[in-house]
């Protein structure tokens, strides 16, 4: 792991000879506006970048008594994407699990992921929002394959084990004893909150055993099912595939959500989501019992508070999940 410190003005010089390559996110942008350069582009959700809202999948036409299909290539150019360590964690341990399945990868995203080079900065000040701790992460989580720089007295401290994917390392300079001992501090603090304020282990089948439960009625009727929270949701991942045109057109796939009446109807009519009740379950299970029990225990959610922030109504994911682990502790 090669680590060491930088200034404040050689890492705002780096961010500018890249910054017509160089992405960050919207919580970027407002915890760090100082960083900010003119050409630097600001996206509302990190998904974006890799998993985009719609896609071209291929073009067909219909000539000589048959259809004629073709492929669109998926393409992508080298990239830097700087996001907070709940944003990268959505990248991480949820997007590239679901897209990057060894046996169907989905090329598209594959081919933006392989292009993209990831920017950690530690979170020094977390929105009341959030909640990263209780997924187990924290404001100073970090992958070795990513660069993680977190604002240090007046300079940044960075650490990566790709140090050949990021030139501004030449400019770092070593920490010395004090310094190091003051990281590993501020790291240990880090752990230790998210270790002691981590969801129990036994939630993800906890919730499953409570699919049936009245709370969830109670929990759905607040909920108006407009679907702000899941697309603003660096997580989730639901897309929808539509046909534009007869004879000539092309097949297009497209971010789509769970809130949605529509999302789950049958040609037939019938509907195995009906009510705000069974749309607002499937959110809350999807995200911590079924993807956990699937994923080793990693959750759906990052913590984030994205979906807190943007609700028209005030509905809280955050308090859903605990109000539903006090009854799983009732019932044990």
């Amino acid at each position: 792991m090669k680590s060491g410190k930088v200034t404040k003005n050689d890492l705002i010089q780096w961010l500018k000879t890249h910054q017509k390559n160089f992405l960050v996110t919207e919580k970027v942008a407002h915890h760090q506006p100082e960083l900010l350069c003119d050409q630097l582009k600001e996206i509302k959700n990190i998904k974006e970048v890799l998993f985009p809202p719609w896609d071209k999948l291929f073009n067909y036409h219909w000539e000589n008594q048959q259809w004629n299909i073709e492929d669109i290539q998926p393409s992508a150019s080298p990239r830097f994407l700087m996001s907070l360590p709940c944003e990268a964690r959505a990248i991480y341990e949820v997007l590239d699990r679901v897209f990057l399945q060894p046996s169907e990868a989905e090329s598209g995203y594959a081919a933006r992921r392989q292009e993209l080079k990831l920017v950690i900065i530690g979170c020094v000040n977390p929105e009341p929002t959030c909640f990263c701790h209780l997924v187990g992460g924290n404001p100073y989580w970090s992958h070795p394959d990513a660069l993680f720089i977190l604002p240090f007295h007046d300079e940044y401290y960075f650490e990566t084990n790709q140090p050949e994917q990021f030139d501004i390392i030449e400019k770092g300079m070593p920490l010395n004893k004090a310094e190091k001992e003051e990281i590993e501090v501020l790291r240990k603090q880090m752990e230790e909150k998210s270790n002691k304020e981590k969801l129990p282990e036994d939630v993800p089948q906890g919730l499953y055993d409570l699919f049936e439960d009245q709370e969830w009625e109670d929990l759905g009727w607040k909920c108006l099912n407009c679907g702000a929270c899941t697309y603003l949701c660096p997580t989730c991942q639901c897309f929808d595939i539509s046909t534009e045109g007869r004879l000539k057109g092309f097949q297009i796939k497209n971010w789509d959500s769970c809130m949605f009446p529509r999302f789950t109807l049958h040609a037939s009519g019938h509907n195995p989501r009906p009510t705000f009740k069974e749309r607002v379950r499937q959110r809350v299970l999807h995200k911590f019992s079924y993807f956990p029990l699937r994923e080793e225990g990693r959750y759906g959610c990052v913590g984030c508070g994205k979906c807190i922030e943007i609700c028209p109504v005030n509905w809280n994911i955050r308090e859903v999940v605990e109000r539903m682990v006090k009854k799983i502790g009732n019932r044990s």
